[in-house]
């Protein structure tokens, strides 16, 4: 089998149209058609249904696709492999992260790296998960670490590790509504001071359907910030409650400074590793990233 034939297949089948594949692979329409014609007759296989719109893959078309996805992914490792022998792990280490995963992940992991790559130069941009997406798609920024998946069709996610949700309040909030269970003192908290959460969450389908699992309804708001970090301090300064990642809230709950509040079925969420499609990393980048799945998976 003709391993450029399957290559030129693999592009049409990502784009979807022969004319942007071609532009890809940087060759002429008719012979990157040619290409996939020649594939397709010599393996006595249809692998896409042609139309004026565009093409789309024959279900023996799908199962090549995924296969093709192995074959160039073991491909590009190889080469990795081996470039890795002439490059240097050292300059730019570009990527962004939500302020939580910054502050409860990334700090030991990140210094362990540079004590072992001192050339290598971190540039960490952080913001709401939103922002941090875009900056894959706009910015140098090789690859991001977040917990919410933002629907964006050429960005791909690869699960790192799984965190459980904690709700917590100042312990002096927990004391103050005490009523006769957890329930109806829950109910009283939030009535007095509110549910601090991200800006616009009973808007957003997710934080939507996690809220309202948690609290049976939609809760009364005390305050909005993207921020995490943020709704964590002001959660220890008597704002309200916060429903934040374990790891976030567990020394201050080991502390006595917040109350876990008793949950039957805390929610769990992945850290996700974000990169866009197609994009080759540096080899610093991609250092660091087996370094920290191995830190976080410890």
């Amino acid at each position: 089998m003709e391993l450029n034939y399957l290559r030129a297949f693999f592009e049409v089948a990502k784009s979807g149209k022969f004319s942007e594949a071609a532009a890809r692979l940087n060759i002429s329409q008719s012979a990157l058609s040619r290409s996939v014609s020649l594939l397709e007759e010599q393996e006595g296989v249809v692998l896409f249904d042609r139309s004026k719109s565009g093409v789309e893959l024959t279900a023996k078309g799908h199962q090549v696709f995924h296969l093709c996805e192995e074959l160039f992914r073991t491909e590009k490792a190889i080469e990795n492999l081996c470039r890795e022998v002439q490059e240097k792990c050292e300059g730019p280490l570009r990527f962004a992260a939500t302020d939580n995963v910054i502050n409860d992940y990334l700090v030991e992991p990140l210094h362990t790296f540079r004590r072992k790559y001192p050339k290598v130069i971190p540039s960490i941009m952080s913001g709401p998960p939103d922002d941090i997406i875009d900056s894959l798609i706009h910015t140098e920024n090789e690859f991001a670490l977040l917990f919410a998946k933002v629907a964006i069709p050429n960005i791909e996610y690869r699960r790192l590790t799984s965190e459980f949700m904690s709700l917590v309040c100042k312990p002096q909030l927990w004391k103050e509504c005490k009523s006769s269970n957890n329930e109806k003192t829950l109910r009283k908290v939030l009535e007095n001071y509110g549910y601090l959460c991200s800006i616009g969450a009973l808007l957003e389908t997710r934080p939507k359907r996690v809220i309202m699992e948690l609290f049976g309804e939609a809760p009364q708001i005390g305050l909005e910030t993207n921020s995490q970090e943020a709704q964590k301090r002001f959660c220890l300064a008597g704002e309200g409650l916060a429903y934040l990642t374990r790891s976030m809230v567990e020394k201050e709950i080991a502390n006595g400074d917040l109350f876990e509040v008793p949950v039957e079925h805390p929610h769990e969420f992945n850290l996700w590793l974000a990169i866009k499609k197609g994009r080759q990393l540096s080899l610093a980048a991609r250092k660091f990233i087996e370094h920290f799945t191995e830190e976080v998976g410890q």
